[in-house]
């Protein structure tokens, strides 16, 4: 059997920067299980695991583009102070605010001005590579 639309596939995975730092795993974990084509891995994933079989290894790598987007420079959001709360009035400060359709999204204090924060709401990974390796353990 090979991954399609709508099979329930098990897999194990590791992603890395191109430094070589590993950002997300589950090697030593139970494996992943996601409904092939619902959208719940990143489109790069669900693209290379397509046609995949039980058993498969693959490596390779994802673009920002399908992996965690490119950087947006209209992500970064010049906030007032008086919106803030006062303890996310340092560098470096988690934000969360309702996005354009009323999710929740995670900025990043850059800067700091004399009235102004400059927020970065792009994902931390945006606009960098991912290396894979992926296995597949199961296919239903």
């Amino acid at each position: 059997m090979h991954i399609s639309q709508g099979k329930t596939v098990s897999i194990q995975y590791t992603l890395t920067l191109d430094t070589g730092e590993v950002i997300e795993s589950n090697t030593e974990e139970e494996p992943l299980v996601y409904n092939h084509g619902s959208g719940e891995l990143m489109s790069g994933l669900e693209e290379h695991l397509e046609g995949m079989s039980k058993g498969e290894e693959r490596t390779g790598n994802l673009p920002p583009e399908k992996g965690y987007g490119p950087h947006n420079p209209e992500a970064l959001i010049e906030i007032p102070r008086d919106h803030l709360p006062p303890e996310a009035w340092q560098v470096g400060a988690q934000l969360q605010a309702a996005g354009p359709k009323g999710e929740q999204i995670d900025g990043t204090v850059l800067e700091l001005k004399e009235n102004i924060a400059i927020v970065d709401f792009n994902h931390p990974l945006a606009g960098k590579s991912i290396k894979f390796t992926l296995q597949v353990v199961d296919i239903r």
